[in-house]
């Protein structure tokens, strides 16, 4: 990872209220794929890690789990079992264990290594973080020390939600399948998918649990529901706005 992209997540986190030394960035990120980067980008950046697992203890509820199990698979092997450990660490420390429905879609490492680039390139360096690497980390593949969570270097939750009042949404529905189905149509298909099965698969649910989350959304005034021409058994499904 580059200066340049270390520098951009931190300001990313940044606006979600992790006091990182810069700049928040100028919009509010999508959390899903930010997890996906962050994975990424702890290689290079340790000090990411303790503090993302903070903020998903506080706030791992904002997650819309089953979008984030859906694009699990863009990562490589190794960046899953880092998002693994960071994802399991936030529960073993109190975040929703909702967050094991994305979890699930993580595999440990199939090479156990050090998770910093701190740690790696000399044996000595390599031998102590085997050493001294969590249980959990073991479990991952993934070796690295066991996290120490840092709530005074995470803003409250008012903050958050006055920088980022599109959280607000997340917030009241806890990060459920409501949350994947609105932020997949909104980030990954231009607020408009042309089947029930396509929504399904954005946001990583079964069809049937998607028809009950989408009657739920048409409810809320949130999506727009129009059968397809000559198909009996399916619709086409649109975000409210995007109508």
């Amino acid at each position: 990872m580059t200066l340049r992209d270390a520098s951009r997540l931190e300001q990313r986190w940044t606006r979600l209220g992790v006091l990182f030394n810069c700049e928040p960035d100028s919009k509010s990120p999508d959390l899903e794929r930010l997890l996906l980067a962050t994975a990424g980008g702890l290689r290079g950046n340790a000090r990411l890690f303790p503090l993302v697992v903070t903020w998903l203890v506080l706030y791992g509820a904002f997650v819309a789990r089953h979008r984030l199990k859906a694009i699990v698979g863009e990562l490589t092997s190794r960046d899953q079992a880092a998002l693994g450990l960071l994802l399991e660490s936030a529960i073993e420390h109190g975040a929703t264990p909702d967050l094991r429905v994305a979890l699930e879609a993580c595999r440990p490492a199939s090479s156990p290594e050090p998770l910093f680039d701190v740690h790696r390139g000399s044996a000595a360096f390599e031998s102590l973080a085997a050493s001294t690497a969590s249980p959990l980390s073991r479990r991952w593949g993934q070796w690295s020390p066991e996290v120490q969570l840092k709530f005074d270097a995470v803003r409250p939750v008012a903050w958050l939600l006055r920088q980022n009042p599109e959280y607000r949404a997340r917030a009241i529905r806890k990060g459920d399948l409501r949350c994947s189905i609105l932020e997949s149509l909104r980030r990954d298909s231009e607020g408009h998918a042309k089947s029930e099965a396509a929504v399904a698969r954005l946001s990583g649910a079964t069809r049937a649990a998607v028809r009950k989350a989408l009657a739920a959304l048409e409810l809320e005034g949130e999506v727009v529901i129009s059968k397809v021409p000559g198909n009996r058994r399916d619709n086409t499904v649109t975000l409210r706005r995007a109508a």
